[in-house]
This record gives C-alpha cells, structure tokens and sequence, in this order.
C-alpha cells in the first residue's frame, strides 16, 4: 500500500492502542498503532465535519507533501473506541514522538533559550517547508504558522502542520494581493494588516510575518508574543 495516498481508507481492524494525545475546537488527536504497517501514527478526529473540511485539509497536506511538511497515511472512517459508537472521520497522519514545538518551549521556560545550533536547525527546516509550499504551482499559504502547529520527531526535526486554514493561490502574479479565502490564523501571529482590514486576503507575506514571529519564540525559548494581551 501506498502510505503516502490520502485515499486510503483506515477503519478500526488496522489500529489498536488508542490514546487521547491532544484536543482542540477542531476535535481530538489520537495516538494508535497500524498493526499492519508497524507503526505509530496520529488521527486527528473532526467534530462536527460533513467531509468537506476533512477533504479540504487532506488535499492540502497531499499537495504540501515534503520532508519538512507532516506527512498524510490516509483517512480514518469508523467508530473511535474512545469517542462512543458513532461514525467519524479523521485524518491519519504520521506520528512526531517529541509533540509541538510549543510544548518544547513550554518545558524549557524557565531555563536559557536553546542552544544556538539547534535554534538555528529549527528555523531552517520550518523555513523550508514554508518555501516548499510558496514555491508550488500554484502556491499554498499555510496561514497558522505558530509553535503548535510545528511537530518534532525524536532527533527534534521539525516539520509544518495543521492545514485547517491552508489556502491554494491561484494568482500567477507573485506581487498581486488577490488570494482566494478570507484571512485565518492566530491573531499574535497574524500581521496587523489582516487584523485591520475585514477584506484582506493573505499573500505570502502573511506566513513570512508569521514566520518572524516564530523565530522570535526559538530565539527567546518564549511561546508566547504577547504575554500580557
């Protein structure tokens, strides 16, 4: 099987050892094993979702796919043994042993920021799977680039995540400012264009502007920008 086909359909008979990892306004993540591929992946379950979203962010991640961006196994369809006895669907994903990368910042709070070489290390892979996605045809704004929605595997490599808010531009003018879609993200890393102006559609400055803010939590070990807003 081709792990890399967002088409796989993953039901209940290939996973087993469910754990609740993580949960949001989206829904819960879940850590499970494919007892058939012999490893560890990531279900992200979407409350509430009529397929249309999941679709959406699955085609996304295909399209993004590179060694700094996570990584899609396929779709999960069935009734979660932890989340009662209906029908959900989910993203199946690989699974990043060391979590976020604002978990990490959170640990290391009350220590010294880290150490230079892995800062630096961090920042270029993050800012290599943002060009990745802004160098595709066309190209693909991520619009939350942010701490959590940076993963880490157990050698700390980072890798881009989370394409709820992820938008294909179909502009074939690298300057024009008429991107498809309304602004998203997290308003601490948002430019305040975005905040200003009800009609902004992002450009690649957004992520890049989100990216700055990005740098400054690994350079500072700080996860959040704005601590006292």
């Amino acid at each position: 099987m081709d792990l890399s086909s967002p088409a796989a359909v993953i039901e209940n008979n290939s996973l087993e050892n469910w754990k609740v990892i993580g949960a949001g306004g989206f829904g819960q993540v879940h850590k499970a094993r494919h007892v058939v591929w012999g490893l560890d992946v990531a279900i992200k379950l979407l409350q509430c979702d009529d397929g249309a979203s999941l679709h959406n962010e699955a085609e996304m991640m295909r399209k993004g796919a590179s060694l700094h961006v996570i990584r899609i196994l396929g779709v999960y369809k069935d009734c979660p043994p932890t989340c009662g006895p209906s029908i959900q669907l989910g993203l199946v994903m690989e699974f990043m042993e060391r979590g976020t990368l604002e978990s990490l910042l959170d640990t290391l709070s009350l220590h010294p920021p880290f150490p230079h070489p892995l800062a630096y290390r961090l920042a270029h892979q993050i800012a290599l799977g943002m060009n990745f996605l802004h160098c595709l045809i066309p190209p693909l704004l991520h619009q939350d680039l942010k701490p959590n929605n940076v993963l880490l595997d157990d050698y700390l490599n980072a890798k881009l995540a989370d394409f709820g808010l992820a938008k294909v531009s179909h502009s074939v003018n690298k300057m024009s400012k008429e991107f498809p879609g309304k602004a998203g993200g997290t308003s601490s890393y948002m430019p305040p264009e975005a905040l200003e102006n009800v009609s902004y559609k992002p450009i690649r400055a957004f992520d890049i502007y989100s990216y700055g803010i990005l740098l400054w939590s690994i350079i500072t070990g700080q996860s959040k920008p704005y601590p006292c807003k």
